[in-house]
């Protein structure tokens, strides 16, 4: 979630509020930083899930926009997640330290694998925290937020097999 200090959540509401913060923080990183793995993936499948994915990162961007804006007297700013920021550096080193071709392509599958993962715990516990809370309407659309997320992992594995493959090959 982002670095804390003491006492910064004195109710679950007040977590809950922090987490869609940190997410659009995480979401609107990921808007900058997939047309950069577009650009440099090589596997054509690999830049249109890519772009596909943008695309979905953009209404989740508006989703967590609603749910903040209902949560926090209509502030819908984000709190910087250090961590994606970490995640995205090391995807750009990725891209600076190697050609293009099927390595990099297995490098740029893993840091978007390893966001979504990131993506995938955090939705799970604003989902969570939000049943917990009684914001029924937010659980579910921090529901289809999941689903998208895990469809997206999936798809990735998916394409990580081959570009794995290739990548020992070209080797």
């Amino acid at each position: 979630m982002g670095l804390l200090t003491p006492n910064d959540f004195k109710s679950l509401r007040a977590l809950y509020t922090a987490q869609l913060r940190y997410l659009l923080s995480t979401e609107n990183q990921i808007v900058k930083g997939l047309p950069k793995m577009i650009e440099h993936a090589d596997d054509s499948q690999l830049q249109q899930a890519f772009q596909s994915h943008l695309q979905e990162t953009e209404v989740h961007v508006s989703r967590l926009e609603q749910l903040i804006a209902e949560v926090n007297e209509n502030d819908v700013d984000d709190k910087k997640d250090a961590i994606i920021l970490a995640i995205i550096g090391s995807g750009e080193n990725i891209t600076k330290e190697s050609d293009a071709g099927a390595i990099r392509d297995a490098g740029l599958i893993a840091t978007a694998q390893k966001i979504e993962h990131y993506e995938i715990a955090s939705y799970g516990s604003a989902r969570d925290w939000a049943i917990q809370l009684g914001l029924t309407e937010h659980a579910a659309l921090l529901q289809k937020t999941l689903d998208e997320e895990k469809h997206t992992d999936n798809l990735l594995t998916q394409l990580s097999q081959r570009a794995n493959s290739e990548a020992v090959a070209a080797a």
